[in-house]
């Protein structure tokens, strides 16, 4: 056995020495062969080594002695001597291959010897070599590290470890030096790098340029000129017909810095031509500095304040270093220069990411030529739109910017360009709305009609597209699918907002003397191509959808301008009835059922129910016999999903108050019943709110499937806009009282609501519908409902309306003849008063004003029109006293508070919002209220002390005299909210309720210490002067209002806690009234406790004060004789203090008899 393992040691030994022969004489390849055959055979000893060197054993001994046999030992050793050689061997050819260049399989040789043998140090000296060649530095300092470590004294080692981190440091100084923004753009600009370097460069300074400082200090060095000057002299050279060189740059292979030859050749090929790759680049540079983006925005911290009205029509805020680089590029780059570098592109051809594949020798930078002037054409456009944005009020005058809009919007090769080209114009468009009538109105120029053109083709293209989406479904994945309908409906949503911004601008009236563009014409011509009739049945219900949705879109820009056009094209409503029915062009084509026939539809529902807004229109479907087509797609559930069915009972709902022939026979069409149980089942199992939304890949599928998406915001909305017409009608709540599915129906419908108020999912209108569905239920037909009017409205006819001219306006319209009457816009009846007082009953027990607390109170805040639903279906709740409690206790009071706080622009219903928080105060102990609704309730109800009506007068002194009695805080808050002098107010008038609320009110205000300095004070002042606080003489008047023993004996109450006040008590005597308290003692009867008790304590007050002095002595007295006289009449506490004072006066009298009397002895 020892002499096999001696034989095969000295056999690998050989091999490797005939290496090192070879490598000696410097013949690498051959030295590579014979460590290579070597390393080969000490494999295969290794992986033989059981059977070969044990089995060998085995074999010499005897069939006896192997069972005796021990185990041999010395095979570990063996493996570890070869292990170690082969090591040796390894290490051998990666020196060879390093001689030979190729450093990175002597990188795998070291690193698998050192698995071998953990403790080679030439191992790692050798790899960190070729690391070192290959540019890693980190991992070769690391081997060297070890090395060192493994042995110390390795100078060779040493120096090459120096040697290394002083290329570690250089190239660190190179890195950060090629980082500066100046550096990149020069590198970026250098035609000598490759075109991936040159990209990467210019992106990374894009980056480091979002920086505001950064910015600005871009444009100062001339950054932003130079890039843009690169770019004119390429739109300049291929003008001048210099565009080939522009070609074969792009099919050059891209070389190195480092190959001068190679960039020699580059270089003068190219001829200074920037390649496509790098145009798209620098473009993508020029728009970074030129866009405004939400982190440069300091303001953006309040995100509510963004999505508020205010916010959205303010004119546009641009940082200031955006302002400047557009500023700057506007004098580079004309709208003209842009368009005609656009068309350059254009021409050459472009093509989106997603749309192509290609050879790697067809491509520049991993990417297609084509793709590349597709991003180009995309930034191009974006940047120009943030320019054009500088002259915006004439936007509408620049033809060069429309033409490049519609150039883009013709892009039906690339997707991304027509986005960039909605953008641009959206942009455009939204500075200029948000101007306003600061401005010139906007002109329809040939542009603009070129523009709105193009963008209804692009919703067409789209259209046909999604149409077409079923055909392809076997030839695409799931996922690319979906990724494709998202793309997709993302452009169609964007051209569709830009159409509806752009016939915004043009339907403006506000033009002065300026001649209105003609819409009719404008609206005929984009509509008229997409409802003509089409040879092709399945092009024929795309066509038609098309047309449907432009005129929605027209509908939601400009309503007079759509009504003119629909009731000009008086047949086209019909034909809108049978397309929402489903028998335009389907029966021929096939298309009914699909996903095509769903959206037209969808588009043909949406149009009718906003024609419905229309008296007129709405009387033309009716007479088009709209019900029954309504109807009877609604109740084919198998073919219509949860959305559909819920929109088609929504217009019937509204049809139905149209008048009393058309309720029945809508009645008699439908179970609204069943209708609403149903639809709140399936929201409800759609995802408890019936707000969640599927994900694109969940609809997709179930759009090829042909299955309903998941139930969303629309789909309730729809559903409350059902239950909002329905509780119009009488005969509706009448069996919500009596029938077994009404308070289910509620229940699940405040449910509902709750949970998408606390989520803060609603949005204004579907909160506006619920509360206002409220408020209709629980109004009777005996509820007077008046217009609305808001302060300051100018043009409208009430806006200088008080409440008594109003209600004769209204008594006048009554007494007309019929035919003098305008048309009515609906008939309902709201039932008696008896059904709204069960059905305010039924909805209290349902947690109703809880469910009105979540949709005011969740952020963002609601509109006016949900606050003004609110008050008034809290008023009517709040009428009866038997609601109030549980009105609190579910947060009516913080729901009024917001309320009342944010309809200050419509004073009839704030005054509604205080009135109710005003009763619930009055019957509700405020104790029972929060620290900050107890403080906001005193400026909230103070304005109802100046109201023209003397029953909210009189509700808001008791509430505020209740809530003063609660705390100190209160007290100074209503003082300094000037709700003394609105109490005041109140005692000036002829109304005993009035002047007794009024008294009361400064009964309790008095309690406050602050109030009693404060008059005090005021009596000192005066009192010098030798004149009377005129509060205080009111007061002492109302003494003696015997015929109104509420305000008598607050009057006295008053005064008694403002004698507290030393002050106070020390001035009234001078008064010329001050003897009504006496008199008022004197007058009051014994049954009348409140009343002496309240005397005798503002006399008691006087009494004390004057005590400590000489000069009220006859006061004093006369006090004291009142006391004497009514002493039969006093119990209790006025007892007690009227002892107090004849005890202490007969002390003081006895003592100064005896001082006074001589000494007998």
């Amino acid at each position: 056995m020892e002499d096999l393992s001696n034989a095969m040691l000295a056999r690998l030994q050989a091999l490797k020495e005939e290496g090192n022969a070879e490598f000696k004489r410097g013949k690498f390849e051959s030295a590579i062969e014979a460590y290579s055959r070597c390393l080969d055979d000490a494999s295969d000893t290794l992986d033989k080594e059981p059977d070969v060197l044990g089995g060998a054993c085995a074999a010499s001994l005897s069939s006896s002695d192997s069972q005796v046999a021990e185990p041999r030992k010395e095979s570990p050793a063996i493996l570890k001597r070869v292990a170690e050689l082969k090591a040796q061997i390894l290490c051998n050819r990666a020196l060879c291959y390093q001689r030979t260049k190729q450093f990175a399989a002597a990188e795998a040789d070291c690193t698998r010897a050192i698995a071998l043998h953990p403790a080679y140090v030439k191992s790692y000296y050798r790899r960190a070599v070729a690391l070192d060649a290959q540019g890693r530095r980190k991992e070769c300092v690391e081997d060297l590290q070890t090395c060192l470590r493994l042995q110390p004294g390795n100078k060779e080692a040493q120096e090459m470890l120096a040697g290394v981190r002083d290329k570690v440091m250089k190239e660190e100084e190179t890195r950060v030096e090629e980082q500066l923004p100046e550096n990149l753009l020069t590198a970026g600009l250098n035609d000598v790098l490759t075109a991936s370097k040159r990209v990467a460069s210019l992106r990374q300074l894009g980056a480091f340029v979002q920086e505001r400082k950064l910015r600005r200090q871009f444009l100062r060095d001339g950054g932003l000129r130079r890039v843009a000057v690169a770019l004119k002299s390429q739109m300049d050279s291929e003008l001048e017909g210099n565009g080939q060189p522009h070609r074969s740059l792009e099919s050059l292979p891209e070389t190195t810095a480092s190959d001068p030859v190679a960039s020699e050749e580059s270089k003068s090929s190219a001829d200074a031509v920037l390649p496509v790759s790098v145009e798209a680049a620098c473009w993508e540079l020029l728009l970074s500095v030129v866009q405004q983006h939400q982190a440069d925005d300091e303001d953006d911290a309040n995100k509510a304040l963004q999505t508020s009205v205010e916010a959205v029509n303010a004119p546009l805020q641009v940082d200031a270093p955006v302002l400047e680089c557009r500023q700057a590029l506007s004098g580079l780059w004309t709208p003209n220069d842009f368009l005609v570098r656009l068309r350059q592109l254009l021409r050459a051809g472009v093509a989106r990411s997603d749309g192509l594949a290609a050879t790697a020798a067809n491509e520049e930078a991993g990417k297609l030529r084509t793709v590349w002037r597709g991003e180009a054409c995309d930034r191009l456009l974006r940047t120009m739109g943030c320019v054009v944005q500088l002259q915006a009020a004439q936007f509408d005058e620049d033809a060069s910017f429309l033409e490049a809009c519609a150039a883009g919007l013709e892009c039906i090769d690339s997707r991304e360009v027509q986005r960039a080209a909605v953008a641009a114009l959206v942009g455009v468009a939204d500075a200029r709305r948000r101007l306003g009538g600061r401005v010139a109105a906007v002109r329809l120029r040939h542009g603009l009609e070129k523009c709105l053109e193009d963008a209804l083709q692009v919703v067409s293209d789209a259209e046909h597209e999604l149409a077409g989406e079923d055909a392809r479904s076997q030839l695409a994945t799931a996922s690319k699918k979906s990724d494709r309908l998202e793309a997709v409906s993302r452009l169609q949503g964007q051209t569709e907002y830009l159409i509806i911004t752009l016939i915004a601008l043009l339907a403006d009236k506000d033009r002065g003397k300026e001649e209105p563009p003609d819409m009719s014409r404008l609206v005929d011509q984009l509509l008229s191509p997409y409802f003509r009739p089409c040879a092709d049945p399945e092009e024929s219900v795309v066509t038609l959808t098309v047309g449907l949705k432009a005129l929605r879109l027209i509908l939601t820009a400009a309503r007079e301008v759509a009504r003119a056009y629909l009731i000009s094209a008086s047949s086209i409503l019909p034909y809108l009835l049978a397309a929402a029915a489903g028998g335009v062009g389907t029966a021929q084509s096939g298309a009914a059922g699909t996903a095509a026939h769903r959206r037209q539809q969808e588009a043909a529902l949406e149009v009718l129910l906003a024609c419905m807004d229309f008296p007129e229109l709405r009387a033309t479907l009716l007479e088009a016999n709209a019900v029954p087509v309504f109807a009877k797609v609604c109740s084919e559930s198998a073919n219509v999903g949860c959305w559909m069915r819920a929109r088609l009972a929504a217009a019937l709902a509204r049809l139905s108050v149209h008048d009393e022939d058309v309720r029945i026979q809508v009645f008699d069409s439908i179970d609204f019943y069943d209708v609403l149980d149903v639809l709140v089942s399936e929201i409800r199992a759609a995802g408890g709110d019936g707000r969640q939304v599927a994900e694109p890949s969940t609809e997709a599928k179930n759009a090829q499937k042909g299955q309903p998406m998941a139930v969303g915001e629309e789909t309730f909305r729809s559903l409350l806009e059902i239950f909002f017409f329905l509780s119009l009608h009488g005969d509706f709540k009448a069996r919500l009282v009596t029938g077994k599915k009404g308070a289910r129906v509620l229940r699940t419908l405040l449910q509902v609501a709750n949970g998408a108020g606390k989520k803060g999912a609603s949005s204004s209108l579907t909160r506006y519908l619920l509360l206002q569905s409220l408020c209709n239920i629980m109004r009777s037909r005996e509820d007077r409902q008046r217009q609305r009017r808001r302060k300051g409205e100018v043009g409208s006819p009430l806006a200088d309306v008080d409440d008594e001219q109003l209600q004769q306006l209204e008594e006048l319209f009554k007494k007309l003849p019929e035919g003098a009457k305008p048309a009515a816009n609906g008939e309902v009846d709201l039932g008696d008063k008896a059904l709204a007082t069960q059905l305010r009953d039924m909805l209290l027990d349902l947690n109703v004003v809880h469910a009105i607390a979540v949709n005011v109170c969740a952020t963002p805040p609601p509109s006016s029109n949900v606050l003004c639903a609110a008050a008034q279906a809290l008023k009517f709740l709040c009428e009866d006293s038997r609601h109030r409690g549980r009105a609190v206790q579910e947060g009516g009071i913080r729901t009024l508070l917001v309320a009342a706080s944010g309809l200050e622009e419509f004073p009839d219903d704030q005054r509604n919002a205080r009135q109710a928080a005003a009763q619930l105060c009055i019957t509700t102990n405020p104790a029972l209220f929060s620290y900050r609704e107890s403080l906001d309730l005193v400026p909230c109800l103070a304005p109802l002390l100046k109201d023209r009506h003397e029953l909210l007068q009189y509700e808001g002194a008791l509430a505020l005299t209740n809530l003063c009695a609660l705390s100190e805080e209160v007290r100074m808050r209503a003082w300094l909210g000037g709700v003394w002098e609105g109490f005041e107010d109140l005692m000036f008038g002829e109304n005993e309720l009035l002047r007794a609320a009024g008294l009361e009110g400064w009964c309790n205000l008095s309690a406050s210490p602050t109030v009693q300095a404060e008059i005090g004070k005021k009596m000192e002042r005066f009192a010098a002067e030798k004149q009377e606080v005129q509060d205080v003489k009111l007061l002492l008047a109302f003494t003696r209002e015997t015929n109104n023993p509420r305000a008598q004996s607050a009057a006295v109450a008053a005064l008694a806690m403002l004698l507290a006040n030393e002050k106070v008590a020390r001035c009234l005597p001078a008064y010329s009234l001050f003897g009504n308290l006496a008199l008022s003692l004197e007058e009051a009867k014994a049954e009348q406790e409140a009343l002496i008790v309240r005397c005798v304590s503002a006399l008691y007050n006087v009494w004390i004060e004057l005590s400590s002095s000489e000069a009220g002595t006859e006061t004093r007295m006369q006090i004291v004789k009142t006391l004497q006289r009514n002493q039969q009449k006093l119990t209790g506490d006025a007892q007690h203090l009227a002892k107090e004072v004849l005890t202490a006066e007969l002390s003081q009298t006895n003592t100064h008899t005896k001082e006074s009397t001589p000494d007998s002895s």
